[in-house]
């Protein structure tokens, strides 16, 4: 699924969908990319609306200065995750938004974003598939295949928080399995279940 026209479209352009955040900076090249228009966040977003943003998580690592700060849930070793929200992308249904913010991480070819920068862990992970995905009135659930590429501890906790905080946020929606090859990445991972209800109640609050 990662050669997907629609989405490979969308991946193409992460670091102009993430510019308006002002935490990312444009690269050299960024003029042969399409650049979207920065957008003032709304209050509100109509659920009915086929036009959404898709609502990722990145991490601004433990040790990493940003001037401004930078708001986001602490997670992990010290870390910070931190929630983009991208342009508005068509889809047609609930699985195709919560699927398209997902496979935008794993398009995503750039460990690093700006500086001082915020990171993506999921770029280690090339073999890594998006499958399934279905959205349920009180449930999400997610199915990859592949291998997930972890390098110590810390990485661990940003592939879960990552993964599991942008299926929440995009749907809405704290209850989410996420399996690996049939086994629930937590388990992958060795790590206790990510706390997506903190993260939807900070993400309302801010």
């Amino acid at each position: 699924m990662k050669n997907l026209s629609t989405l490979v479209a969308l991946a193409a352009c992460t670091t102009g969908l993430l510019a308006g955040c002002g935490i990312i900076q444009d690269s050299p090249d960024s003029a042969d990319k399409p650049q979207p228009e920065p957008t003032e966040a709304s209050p509100s977003i109509d659920p009915a609306d086929p036009y959404q943003p898709l609502s990722v998580n990145m991490v601004a690592q433990s040790g990493t200065y940003f001037p401004d700060g930078v708001d986001g849930v602490s997670f992990g070793c010290s870390d910070t995750l931190v929630t983009i929200d991208t342009v508005p992308i068509h889809a047609d249904s609930p699985q195709e938004h919560v699927a398209a913010a997902i496979q935008f991480l794993l398009d995503d070819s750039q460990y690093y974003h700006g500086s001082p920068a915020v990171t993506n862990s999921l770029t280690l992970s090339e073999t890594l598939e998006l499958g399934e995905v279905e959205v349920n009135r009180d449930s999400v659930d997610i199915a990859l295949s592949g291998d997930v590429v972890v390098q110590g501890q810390c990485e661990a906790y940003r592939i879960q928080a990552q993964l599991y905080g942008t299926a929440a946020l995009t749907a809405g929606i704290d209850d989410v399995s996420i399996t690996v090859n049939d086994e629930e990445l937590n388990g992958v991972l060795g790590l206790e279940p990510f706390d997506t209800a903190q993260l939807l109640n900070d993400h309302a609050d801010s």
